[in-house]
């Protein structure tokens, strides 16, 4: 969870993603994440950090062993440049659209030295990245393939959606392929650690223009005007 200044924004949207996937792992109710992270949260005063909720399934049964820990938040790199993953994500979609603390199979398709990679399948093209979700920026479109392709929903993504309207662009979710990356305005990145932010180049190559890129730094702003 992004939290500044003792306050973490999208708590809420965390809670509601969290109570979805719940019974796929555990069982019971959902955890109250304000009360369980609570005092990381607030932590944060005079400042900007990270809170990490980990769920992780006990040695007898379905009980969930909770974990928080809390980290300054990150400086964001000068520029950002991504890559393709080398090859599809494996994992039957279904299973894919459940935030889970076992990443070793992203790990293995992540690209050394790129900021961020964009994962991908065979049925659906671009999917998300290892650590965001994903749009395209074309004109006052933001294009982002849908939840049921099998990605994350991203806090972020929702927040991003629910409010586009309100800086004059329209949500768009369909199939994003390589070749959107050749004629958007911008590639986007959103998520709790990173914001929204402009990708300056995938695999080498550059994306999107100077004016696009500048239109995803404002809405950035606007959504996070503390940071």
């Amino acid at each position: 969870m992004r939290c500044v200044d003792g306050a973490a924004p999208f708590l809420a949207r965390h809670q509601e993603r969290l109570a979805t996937s719940w019974s796929r792992w555990f069982t019971g109710a959902a955890i109250d994440l304000a009360a369980v992270a609570g005092s990381a949260i607030a932590a944060t005063k005079r400042g900007r950090g990270l809170v990490r909720v980990a769920c992780l399934v006990a040695v007898r049964g379905k009980s969930a062993e909770v974990s928080v820990t809390r980290r300054p938040l990150p400086p964001p790199p000068a520029r950002w440049c991504v890559a393709l993953a080398p090859k599809p994500r494996p994992e039957p979609k279904a299973r894919r659209c459940h935030k889970q603390a076992d990443r070793r199979g992203i790990e293995e398709l992540t690209v050394t030295g790129a900021n961020e990679t964009l994962l991908w399948d065979d049925a659906h093209s671009l999917l998300e990245g290892t650590h965001s979700n994903l749009f395209v920026l074309v004109g006052s479109e933001l294009i982002t393939p849908p939840v049921a392709y099998g990605l994350v929903p991203g806090v972020v993504r929702a927040e991003l959606c629910e409010r586009a309207a309100a800086f004059k662009l329209t949500v768009t979710e369909r199939t994003v392929t390589a070749a959107d990356l050749v004629t958007c305005d911008a590639l986007v990145l959103t998520g709790c650690g990173i914001g929204i932010v402009p990708v300056t180049e995938c695999d080498g190559r550059p994306v999107g223009s100077p004016n696009g890129r500048a239109r995803v730094q404002r809405l950035h702003v606007r959504l996070f005007p503390g940071g």
